[in-house]
C-alpha cells in the first residue's frame, strides 16, 4: 500500500494548490488561463489512479506531474511575489505530455524518443525559468518584450525537440497500430487519435486561433487515456476508474444546474434569487438522492442494495441442485453484487478453492470465516474493488451476513464429500476383500477339493464300495461350485493383469466386421476396484459398439498418470449417443466411475462416438 499512497501523494499536493488558489482569488482574480485550471483538476485523479495500478509504468505519474505542475501554476497566479513560477511552471507539461505519447500504454522498445523529449522538457523550463527571472513582470500574460539570449534559443528549441517529438509519437504510433495484434490495437489507436488532436489542436490555437480549441488541446491525452483504460480493461483499473469519472462527471452536472439556474434568474430578477436559490437546492437534494441511487447500483451493482444482493444469493441457492452448484452460484453473486475481481469459497484448511470466480490481483483479500453449528467449517475470501478502496464498514457486515447465508451449503458439499469418499472407501475394500477371497478360495479350496476328488478316485479303483463313488461326485459338485463362485467374484480374465484382459475382450469383439485396435499405457499394480471397473467399462462400451452403433473399427486408449487413468473407447459408427440418456449399460458405467470418484461422459461426433472415464487412483 506504499505505492498507493505515493501515488495519490501528488493528486493531493496539487488539490491544496488549487483550494490555496481559490481561497487567494478571492482577494486578487487569478490570472491562470481556463486550461490551467482544467488540466490541474482532471489530471491528478487520473494519473493517481494508474500510477496506484501500475506504478512501474510512467505515464500516471507524467499525467500526475501534469496535473501538479498545471495546479502550481494556479496558486502562483493568485499569490503575491510568484509571478516568476507563474511565468515557467505552465512549460513542464507540454513536454510531459509528449512523453505520456510516446510511453502510453506500454513501455516500447528501448529507442532515443522518450529521452530527446525529456532533456528537451528539462532544458526548456531551465531557459524559460531563467528567462522570466531577467524579464519584466507580464512578458508572458502581456507580451511585453525582451531581448534574446541564450535562454530565448533554448526556449524556441526545446519547443521545436519537442514538436519534432510529438510528430515522431505520431508516426511510431501509426506503425505500432499496423503491426499490432488486432486485440492489442485499441489502446493505441485512442494514444494515436489523441496525438494527432493534440497536435492539431495546438496548431489552430497558437496560428489561426481558433476559440475554444485550446480545450482539445488540453484534454485530448487524459481523455484518450481515460477511455483506452475504461474501455481495454488496462493495468485492471477500468471499474475504479469508472467510478471517479461517474461520480466526477455527477457532481459536476449537479453544480452546473444549480449554477446556472441561480445565475439566469439573478440575471432576471435579483430580488429573488436568493429564494430561487433555496428553492433549486430543495428539488436537486431529491433527485441527487435518486441519481445517487442509480449511479450506486450501476457502479457497485446489488452492493448497493444489500436486500436485493442477499434475495438474489437465497434465488441462486435455491435454483441450484447440487452443493458444488449451490457455492458455484454463490461465489458468482457474490462477485457480480459486490464488483469484485475475485470471489472463493475454501473448506477446512484446503488451500485449493471449492469455487471461485475472477481472477486474483495482487492486493489485499477479504478473509470471512464460514460457520456452522459452532464450528467453523470453511472460509470466503472476497477481493476489494481495488488496492486503494478497502470494504466500508457497512460492506463488511453484508460480508458477513453473506457468509452465514453461505455456511450450510458449505456444510452440505463437506458432507456430501464425506459420504462420496465413505462410498469410494467402501467400494475400494469390497473389491480389494474379493480379490483376497477370490485368490483364498482359487490357492486353498479349489486345490483341497480337487486333491480330496483325486484320492476317492484312486480309492474307488481300489476298493469297490457305493459311498466312494457317491463321495467323489459330491466333491466334483463342489469343486465346480466353487469354481463358479470365484468367477463370479471377479472377472476371471483380470489374474493374468488387466492389459491382457483388455486384449481378450477385443479379441471378443471382433467379429461382425469390427476391427478393434487397443492403445493401453502400464496397468499393472492397478487397486482391485479400479481393475474391475475398467475391464467392465471397456467390455459393456464394445459391446454397445456391436451391438448399437454399426460400426466397423473402435478404439480403446488407457492413459495412466499418478494421480488417475483416462480411459476412452471410439468409434465410427452412426453416433447419436448422449451424456445424459442410454440404458442399462450407460447406467452401469456411469455409476462404476462415480462409485470411485471418478467422470463418465459421452460426446457424439459425426461419425461415431466417444466414451471417455476418468478413475482416480488414490
Amino acid at each position: 500500500m506504499t505505492s498507493t499512497r505515493t501515488a495519490w501523494a501528488p493528486a493531493i499536493a496539487s488539490y491544496a494548490l488549487v483550494g490555496v488558489a481559490v481561497v487567494a482569488g478571492l482577494r486578487h482574480p487569478p490570472s491562470a488561463e481556463w486550461r490551467d485550471w482544467l488540466l490541474a483538476l482532471v489530471c491528478p485523479p487520473l494519473g493517481a489512479r494508474v500510477a496506484a495500478y501500475a506504478p512501474r509504468n510512467p505515464a500516471g505519474w507524467l499525467i500526475s506531474a501534469v496535473g501538479l505542475c498545471e495546479a502550481g501554476t494556479v496558486a502562483a497566479s493568485t499569490a503575491d511575489g510568484t509571478a516568476w513560477l507563474r511565468d515557467w511552471l505552465w512549460f513542464p507539461p507540454i513536454g510531459l505530455v509528449v512523453l505520456v505519447l510516446l510511453l502510453f500504454p506500454d513501455l516500447p522498445a528501448r529507442r532515443p524518443g522518450p529521452a530527446v523529449a525529456l532533456t528537451a522538457t528539462l532544458g526548456g523550463t531551465a531557459g524559460l525559468a531563467h528567462l522570466a527571472a531577467r524579464a519584466p513582470d507580464g512578458f508572458i500574460t502581456d507580451t511585453v518584450g525582451v531581448s534574446p539570449g541564450w535562454d530565448t534559443w533554448l526556449v524556441l528549441g526545446a519547443i521545436v525537440t519537442l514538436g519534432g517529438c510529438a510528430l515522431v509519437a505520431v508516426g511510431a504510433l501509426f506503425f505500432r497500430v499496423r503491426r499490432a495484434d488486432p486485440e492489442k490495437r485499441g489502446p493505441l489507436v485512442l494514444t494515436l487519435v489523441s496525438a494527432v488532436v493534440l497536435l492539431s489542436c495546438l496548431v489552430a490555437d497558437a496560428v489561426w486561433g481558433v476559440p475554444l480549441v485550446w480545450l482539445g488541446a488540453a484534454l485530448a491525452v487524459p481523455v484518450a487515456t481515460a477511455v483506452a483504460v475504461i474501455r481495454y480493461g488496462l493495468y485492471d483499473i477500468n471499474g475504479l476508474l469508472h467510478r471517479s469519472l461517474t461520480y466526477g462527471l455527477f457532481t459536476v452536472a449537479m453544480v452546473a444546474a444549480y449554477t446556472i439556474v441561480v445565475t439566469v434568474v439573478a440575471d432576471l430578477s435579483p430580488a429573488v434569487a436568493p429564494v430561487v436559490a433555496a428553492a433549486t437546492l430543495v428539488v436537486l437534494q431529491p433527485l441527487r438522492q435518486s441519481l445517487d441511487t442509480l449511479v450506486r447500483r450501476s457502479l457497485y451493482g446489488l452492493g448497493a442494495d444489500p436486500y436485493r444482493l442477499t434475495t438474489a444469493l437465497s434465488r441462486r441457492v435455491g435454483l441450484a441442485r447440487a452443493p458444488g452448484e449451490m457455492l458455484s452460484a454463490a461465489v458468482e453473486v457474490i462477485g457480480d453484487g459486490l464488483r469484485a475481481p475475485y470471489a472463493a469459497v475454501h473448506l477446512g484448511d484446503r488451500d485449493l478453492a471449492e469455487a471461485a470466480t475472477g481472477r486474483r490481483r495482487d492486493w489485499p483479500v477479504t478473509e470471512v470465516p464460514l460457520a456452522h453449528r459452532g464450528a467453523v467449517i470453511g472460509r470466503l475470501l472476497v477481493q476489494q474493488r481495488s488496492p486503494d478502496e478497502q470494504w466500508s464498514r457497512a460492506e463488511r457486515v453484508v460480508l458477513q451476513h453473506l457468509a452465514a447465508q453461505l455456511a450450510p451449503s458449505a456444510a452440505a458439499l463437506g458432507l456430501t464429500r464425506d459420504l462420496q469418499a465413505a462410498r469410494e472407501s467402501v467400494v475400494r475394500a469390497r473389491e480389494d476383500e474379493l480379490r483376497r477371497l477370490q485368490r483364498d478360495l482359487h490357492d486353498g479350496v479349489g486345490p483341497t477339493l480337487s486333491g480330496a476328488r483325486m484320492l476317492a478316485l484312486s480309492l474307488t479303483a481300489e476298493v469297490t464300495h457305493p459311498s466312494l463313488a457317491t463321495i467323489e461326485h459330491w466333491l466334483a459338485d463342489a469343486a465346480a461350485e466353487v469354481r463358479r463362485v470365484v468367477d463370479g467374484l471377479r472377472p476371471p480374465a483380470l489374474e493374468d493383469g488387466l492389459a491382457a484382459a483388455l486384449a481378450t475382450i477385443a479379441a471378443r469383439h471382433r467379429h461382425g466386421g469390427l476391427t478393434v485396435v487397443t492403445d493401453l499405457d502400464d496397468l499393472t499394480e492397478l487397486p482391485a476396484a479400479v481393475e474391475v471397473a475398467v475391464y467392465r467399462l471397456v467390455d459393456e462400451g464394445l459391446t454397445n459398439v456391436v451391438k448399437h452403433a454399426s460400426a466397423s473399427d473402435a478404439t480403446v486408449t488407457v492413459r495412466r498418470t499418478a494421480e488417475a487413468l483416462r480411459i476412452v473407447l471410439e468409434d465410427d459408427g452412426v453416433g447419436g449417443a448422449l451424456s445424459g440418456a442410454g440404458g442399462v449399460g450407460m447406467h452401469s458405467m456411469r455409476t462404476r466411475c462415480e462409485e470411485l470418484g471418478g467422470s463418465f461422459a459421452v460426446e457424439a461426433r459425426l461419425p461415431g462416438t466417444r466414451l471417455v472415464a476418468h478413475l482416480p487412483l488414490g
